[in-house]
């Protein structure tokens, strides 16, 4: 099969469904697809970038796209690329603010549709629209709500084969709204060992936080039940933030500070480092509002890992009945319930995020 994959930007390390794209193109290649990416709106390049990726020793054809060159002349070179290729599927992994600063990107519908004509389109909604929490202002709704047209829009216009999203809410709005959409996990871009044997600490409970953290969690509550919890288990409460946190890490790292609890900044890892604290951790923290960690990279990481997972992180509900959606492979807190969710043991079958499993079922959707 041949596909042609369709993302913002390519810079590795920069841009998390760049980093996807490119992994799931090199498996899809390891067995036995031809597989080129094109960056369409690409900031770490400033000239029309032809070059060879690489993800697992496994080479990777690709156009990277510079943001600061006009779109006719981004879309002509794109066709060019894509003529040349002439593949079987072009499959657009959608993120709106990887396509336009503001998250809105008009016009993009139709440049698509005049990108190749006959052939088959795919789409991975890897994010969708902004305001869609009750909890959110009315500007993010009336945003939101701009983004939801170009959205629908954009459906309309390249009436896409096949839909994919990682999020079973998305899922649900989408179907809602008479389009058929299978869910795909998102795997790990975390290699992990071959066998974790995870064993306790008797001195040190170990929490480690991966990647961005989102502000608004109940930190401080959060921190002042967990340090009862240990000292009641006889063991010493500590945490480590590995990779880029942000500007959110202070509210922890304070937080801690406050209640005199031992912490580390690892900062920016290698991925083996990354997967030696993982395997070394107690317990994940995910700062991911909970129906939106179907999607989370880190958590994918430390699920693969074998690591129990605690969503710690602010309030965000959805407008839609809630009924069908059962996410059982991590932890929601709840103040004053720590002990009970700890004791909890969740349903997750490791397997299901493997790179290789994941890319078999994408190319068993599309047949």
């Amino acid at each position: 099969m041949k596909i042609l994959f369709i993302c913002g930007s390519l810079e590795p390390g920069c841009d998390g469904v760049g980093d996807y794209t490119r992994r799931l193109a090199g498996e899809l290649i390891r067995q036995g697809n031809e597989v080129q990416i094109i960056a369409l709106n690409d900031k770490n390049v400033t000239a029309v970038t032809y070059q060879v990726q690489e993800d697992d020793i496994t080479s990777i054809t690709c156009l990277r796209l510079p943001q600061n060159i006009s779109w006719n002349y981004r879309m002509n070179e794109a066709g060019v690329f894509s003529d040349a290729f002439n593949p079987g599927w072009l499959s657009l992994q959608y993120v709106p603010f990887a396509f336009q600063d503001k998250g809105l990107p008009f016009g993009l519908a139709r440049k698509l549709k005049n990108l190749a004509t006959g052939k088959n389109w795919h789409i991975m909604f890897h994010e969708l629209w902004l305001g869609m929490d009750k909890e959110s202002s009315l500007k993010m709704k009336l945003w939101g709500r701009v983004q939801r047209l170009l959205i629908f829009r954009m459906l309309n216009e390249l009436r896409p084969t096949r839909i994919h999203t990682q999020l079973q809410v998305y899922k649900s709005v989408l179907n809602n709204s008479k389009y058929k959409v299978s869910l795909l996990p998102l795997f790990s871009n975390i290699p992990q060992k071959d066998t974790i044997k995870r064993t306790t600490d008797s001195v040190y409970y170990t929490c480690v936080l991966f990647g961005g953290i989102h502000s608004g969690a109940p930190v401080k509550v959060f921190v002042n039940e967990f340090k009862e919890y240990c000292i009641e288990k006889k063991r010493t409460l500590r945490f480590i933030f590995v990779g880029r946190c942000g500007e959110a890490l202070r509210e922890w790292t304070s937080v801690l500070e406050d209640y005199r609890i031992p912490y580390y900044i690892a900062g920016e890892c290698i991925a083996k480092e990354i997967s030696d604290y993982l395997s070394e951790a107690d317990l994940g923290i995910s700062t991911t509002p909970f129906y939106l960690v179907e999607k989370s990279g880190t958590v994918a990481a430390m699920l693969s890992h074998s690591l129990p997972v605690l969503c710690v992180a602010r309030s965000w509900t959805p407008h839609l009945s809630m009924n069908d959606i059962k996410i059982d492979s991590v932890i929601c807190y709840k103040p004053d319930r720590l002990n009970e969710l700890l004791s909890i043991t969740t349903t997750f079958n490791k397997s299901f995020i493997d790179t290789q499993n994941v890319s078999a079922s994408f190319i068993k959707d599309l047949i």
